[in-house]
């Protein structure tokens, strides 16, 4: 069941996939403008909430709520950063990122909040690659850009920092929090003690 609210809020959530996979009920409120870390074992249920949340796949029972207004087809709406990024291979990395403007035309305010975007995660210089062309941490700030360039209401960020350097970690998380501050809801699923130590509060689906 999906309802509206002015906050993301999840009511005794649960997905399995076998006995030893899955997500377990869980219920929380995220409001907008706060990141929100969901922590815990592998296998736990991380990737599973964020595929749940995203409309990847149907709760087994449960609730979510999403902002008013909120499209899963609209990248300024809802934004998902998988493990896999999934950058389109045909297109640049600045193509790659400006995909989240949906087929607005790109003034010169989008294009200066694109450049800032990029300049943020180090990516100016890459503009012109093409994925295959960049490293797999390239492709991951690349991916991240993406999911907040369009200022989106939902973000949703599985393991951001898994292939970064703490330098390029540490942009990452700055890139995050802005994206929260600026009125997101932004909800990651990490390992990540830096990026837990940022979060403004931190869920733990169990060790």
């Amino acid at each position: 069941m999906i309802d509206r609210d002015e906050r993301l809020r999840v009511v005794d959530l649960c997905k399995r996939w076998d006995e030893f996979s899955g997500l377990q009920p869980v219920s929380f409120t995220v409001e907008r403008g706060e990141l929100l870390v969901v922590s815990g074992r592998s296998g736990g249920g991380k990737s599973t909430l964020l595929a749940l949340l995203a409309g990847w796949c149907e709760a087994d029972s449960g609730v979510i709520v999403m902002p008013a207004g909120v499209d899963r087809e609209v990248w300024s709406s809802l934004a998902v950063v998988p493990q896999v990024m999934a950058l389109v291979p045909e297109l640049t990395i600045e193509e790659n990122i400006a995909e989240a403007f949906s087929g607005v035309p790109i003034d010169g305010g989008l294009r200066a909040r694109l450049a800032d975007v990029m300049t943020a995660l180090d990516l100016v210089e890459l503009a012109d690659r093409m994925p295959e062309d960049t490293s797999m941490g390239q492709r991951q700030r690349a991916a991240i850009a993406r999911s907040v360039v369009a200022r989106p209401t939902v973000a949703l960020i599985d393991e951001p920092t898994s292939h970064q350097d703490p330098q390029h970690a540490s942009k990452v998380i700055d890139v995050l929090l802005a994206a929260a501050r600026e009125g997101a809801v932004v909800l990651v699923a990490t390992h990540d003690d830096a990026v837990i130590d940022a979060a403004d509060r931190v869920i733990d689906l169990g060790a």
